[in-house]
């Protein structure tokens, strides 16, 4: 299971391809774009858990794609070759929540990556109707009592409950809890029957919904 999904916006090539390169090797699925633009765009597509935004860009200025992102609930690590203390304050306005200043060692980068996924994953929990589900815990809690899910059960849900009313394909689910490895059958299916089991014996509605020929949603 990969530790997370990462958008890295970054117009600089050999500064992309390294950071795609450490990033991975850490762990985590990252998705590289050169521009604002695509940025916006990949941010559409897919649900990421941090975006790593390079605030000189060579089209859409940073800021205003981070006020963008922002807008999408997106947490933002705003790289930038700016030092002054005006450009990182206007940053953190701009939306995001932690800023380095390049050049910076790639260590201190993926120390921060994992402080801001611990700090958007911890103890929130997630409601969805008579659902209650705390992450840290994988404990589901409804009308007839709790249960705790196995981790990639757990995944899968947090996934959802995250971005409700957002269809996932199966294919970004297997990415999401397989990282490049991927399965080639069909356990997210699987784990999806699991988990709508445990949630009708919780007492209430399966809020699951299959979107024929696209995915998964909670609507």
């Amino acid at each position: 299971m990969t530790r997370g999904e990462l958008l890295l916006i970054e117009d600089d090539a050999s500064l992309r391809e390294l950071l795609v390169q450490e990033l991975t090797t850490a762990g985590y699925g990252v998705r590289a774009v050169p521009d604002g633009t695509a940025g916006l765009e990949a941010a559409i597509d897919h649900a990421f858990d941090l975006v790593l935004l390079d605030l000189n860009l060579p089209d859409v200025d940073g800021l205003e794609v981070a006020e963008r992102l922002r807008d999408d609930g997106l947490p933002i690590l705003m790289l930038t070759a700016r030092r002054e203390v005006d450009d990182r304050i206007a940053g953190l306005y701009a939306g995001a929540r932690d800023y380095l200043v390049k050049p910076f060692d790639v260590r201190e980068l993926l120390a921060r990556v994992h402080a801001q996924l611990r700090e958007g994953t911890g103890a929130t929990e997630l409601r969805h109707g008579a659902f209650r589900y705390e992450p840290d815990t994988r404990t589901v809690h409804g009308p007839a009592g709790a249960v705790v899910l196995p981790e990639r059960e757990g995944e899968v849900l947090h996934r959802l409950l995250a971005h409700p009313g957002r269809v996932f394909s199966v294919d970004e689910l297997e990415r999401r809890l397989y990282g490049p490895d991927l399965p080639g059958s069909n356990t997210v299916q699987v784990y999806v029957s699991g988990l709508r089991r445990k949630l009708r014996g919780l007492g209430a509605d399966d809020p699951i919904r299959t979107v024929r020929g696209k995915g998964y949603t909670v609507a």
